[in-house]
């Protein structure tokens, strides 16, 4: 007789062989009982559980001739029939090959007829989903109200692909997956009777393997006997070599090293994993796996939420789990998963698990938010900082006890020292803070973040800022431009000029090496010029040849009325004559920016030469965009349009070949990089020398990466 493989030799005869579907057959076995059984059943779930079984056991419990009976005797001509599948009244339909209207029709015409030898008879359609829309309307009416000697029982793995309209005509039942210690019970009942024997951690590989379905797992129990060399001993390292998965152990190994931080013997357990001829994509799934089960045995020091772990293991896992924080855990558990889902879409596999291994060996701990503020009210209290412990060094243990010991109060100490003074001692902090009120023509205080208001009201930033005087109420502050070296004295108009100098005279920029724009640099925006009396020169703004740049927010200043300013209303002309060449380019482009935007753009590359004698001087290379803009005679008509509305004078354009360089020929896009530049490096420095940015520096050894300015 040929071989029958052990899925089908012990394949359940009663509903007490159905092993971990109790929710089944009991409902099954009392409805038998109080004759109460449906016309139409849906056993449902996945693979391998059980489903088709059920379905001939209910079967043999009502076609028995002792029945209906919750335990058919197995022995007479109607029992026998369904076990060797050639019973006339109980039919089996494979759906994926019947599932045509005309099938449907077929059966539809059949169960009309009486059975020949049962009681009833039984129509078991497997794989049900595999019926077409037409062939599921078919047999609505006749689901729905079969005659009395007709059952049906459906099984499918995909429900979810069923019209409602079967569903809502048949009685579901879901069968379950098997725990991996269920299905260990009952691989040592089979074994038993097999004369086999196999080490308990190797049928927890092969229940962990079948994932939960009991069919999977006989299938797989059968290859490892049909491996074995010794069937009264096989060892679980035999069970691992055949099923291909890596050990528990080996990835134990591997995550304590990881743990660790020991780089070299992560990359030697990895190695030593992948040389065994383990699949990539098993080991990181076993890795990602291992990790969840630290973090349940930490939170529940419990063996029954880890099922699918044998005692041995869980042991391990608690272990291990103790000398971690649960934390950290999480963190390497999110970082590892991102590996795990590019492993399917990478060519090199190898390469991406290597590096993601290595990313959590240097991993740093995290430090909740709420951690962070507490440990900032500690140092605002002279409790010693978070940062004092290993950093970098150290194990997850020897972190978590240099947090403990930051947890501990400071001891108080033994008098407050005296604070420096200005004639009276200070008002408290909070009667000290003045009310958030907003200076007129002043730009609105940026938007802070609740993070840094926490830190703010934790009262670390406000040890130095106490004796500090308050800032004038400058209107262009100077953290928002770049301040411009003092050059020297002279009535000059140098490229580049209004830049600060002696006693409120005109520097020249040019001479001065101060870069272009750095202008306004006199209290309330003033600016002196010295020469024969003419008017203070003003972009388009009403600002001193800074065009664009304004108080946000306060429309009186576009009028030329803001309070104590002598600038006039943006309709005057630009004061060409008094100003350098680019200043009075830089205010005309402003007014043209504010007009037309696209021409703005195509010229602000070109580089000026001059502008007097009625004559636009520019550079430009040939091909360059604005050039051949200004070429075409409706541009440039109508960019001496412009120039002429905003000049008070008639120009004409005349553009040479050339680059725009500094400073000779600056063109505005050079300037303001050059602006930028200048305002980036003063900005660096000031956030820099802030000494209480260094404070929370020092304080958490931490390092700043970018400073940006608030505004352009």
């Amino acid at each position: 007789m040929a071989y029958v493989v052990l899925a089908r030799k012990y394949r359940p005869q009663r509903f007490a062989d159905l092993v971990g579907q109790e929710h089944v057959t009991r409902t099954l076995a009392n409805a038998i009982a109080g004759d109460r059984v449906h016309h139409a059943y849906l056993f449902c779930g996945a693979r391998g559980l059980g489903k088709t079984t059920a379905a001939r056991l209910l079967a043999k419990c009502l076609v028995c001739v002792k029945g209906p009976t919750i335990d058919p005797c197995n022995e007479c001509n109607e029992c026998l029939g369904v076990i060797e599948g050639r019973s006339v009244d109980v039919i089996e339909i494979d759906g994926a090959s019947n599932n045509k209207v005309e099938d449907v029709r077929g059966l539809r015409e059949q169960v009309r007829y009486l059975p020949q030898s049962a009681r009833r008879k039984i129509y078991i359609i497997d794989e049900v989903h595999m019926l077409t829309g037409s062939a599921f309307n078919a047999l609505l009416k006749t689901l729905e109200e079969p005659p009395p000697h007709v059952t049906f029982i459906f099984a499918t793995t995909e429900v979810h692909d069923l019209p409602a309209t079967i569903l809502s005509r048949v009685a579901r039942f879901d069968f379950r997956r098997l725990s991996s210690a269920t299905l260990v019970g009952h691989l040592q009942s089979i074994l038993a009777r097999e004369g086999v024997s196999i080490e308990e951690a190797g049928l927890y590989m092969i229940a962990r393997a079948g994932d939960g379905s009991v069919r999977d797992s006989l299938t797989l129990l059968d290859k490892v006997i049909a491996f074995a060399t010794d069937l009264s001993h096989v060892s679980a390292e035999e069970v691992r070599v055949v099923l291909g998965v890596p050990s528990q152990l080996a990835v134990a190994s591997l995550a304590d090293a990881i743990l660790a931080r020991d780089a070299a013997g992560t990359l030697k357990a990895f190695d030593e994993i992948v040389a065994s001829g383990q699949d990539l994509q098993q080991l990181a799934v076993a890795f990602l796996q291992h990790l969840r089960n630290l973090v349940v045995v930490k939170l529940c020091a419990s063996q029954e939420v880890l099922v699918d772990a044998s005692p041995a293991e869980y042991e391990r896992l608690k272990a291990a789990s103790a000398a971690i924080e649960l934390s950290v855990l999480g963190q390497l558990f999110d970082r590892f998963a991102r590996v795990v889902d590019a492993l399917p879409h990478t060519r090199v596999p190898r390469l991406i698990l290597e590096m993601g291994l290595l990313d959590l060996v240097h991993a740093e701990p995290l430090l909740p938010l709420g951690d962070l503020i507490e440990h900032l009210e500690q140092i605002s209290r002279g409790a010693p900082a978070l940062a004092s412990a290993p950093r970098s060094a150290g194990t997850p243990r020897e972190i978590s006890n240099a947090r403990s010991a930051v947890d501990r109060p400071a001891p108080a100490p033994a008098a407050p020292s005296p604070q420096p003074t200005r004639g009276s001692q200070p008002p408290p902090r909070e009667a000290a803070r003045p009310a958030p009120t907003q200076a007129r023509g002043r730009a609105p205080e940026p938007a802070k973040s609740e993070f840094w208001q926490m830190i703010q009201d934790s009262g670390v930033l406000t040890g130095a800022s106490e004796e500090d005087p308050e800032p004038p109420e400058d209107p262009d502050p100077a953290w928002r431009r770049p301040e411009a070296p003092e050059g020297p004295k002279g009535e000059g108009n140098g490229r580049g000029g209004n830049g600060r100098g002696a006693n409120g005279t005109h520097s020249g920029g040019a001479h001065s090496g101060a870069p272009y724009g750095a202008h306004s640099g006199a209290p309330h925006g003033t600016h002196s010029a010295a020469h024969s009396g003419a008017p203070p020169p003003s972009g388009p703004n009403g600002q001193s040849g800074d065009p664009g740049v304004g108080p946000p927010g306060d429309d009186t200043c576009a009028t030329g009325a803001c309070p104590g300013s002598p600038r006039p209303a943006p309709e005057a002309a630009i004061d060409w004559a008094n100003l350098a060449a680019f200043d009075a380019w830089e205010a005309l482009l402003g007014r043209i920016a504010e007009e037309e935007l696209a021409l703005h753009a195509a010229v602000a590359d070109m580089g000026v030469r001059s502008i007097a004698d009625g004559v636009i001087a520019l550079v430009a290379p040939a091909g360059n965009f604005g050039r051949d803009q200004l070429l075409r005679p409706e541009s440039r008509a109508q960019f001496q349009e412009l120039a002429h509305l905003h000049l008070g004078a008639p120009f004409r354009v005349d553009v040479t070949d050339g680059e725009a360089c500094l400073p000779d020929l600056p063109s505005l896009t050079l300037v303001r990089e050059q602006r930028r530049k200048a305002l980036q490096d003063q900005v660096n420095a000031e956030a820099r020398a802030h000494p209480s940015l260094q404070a929370l520096v020092q304080a958490f050894e931490a390092e700043i990466r970018a400073v940006k300015p608030l505004s352009p």
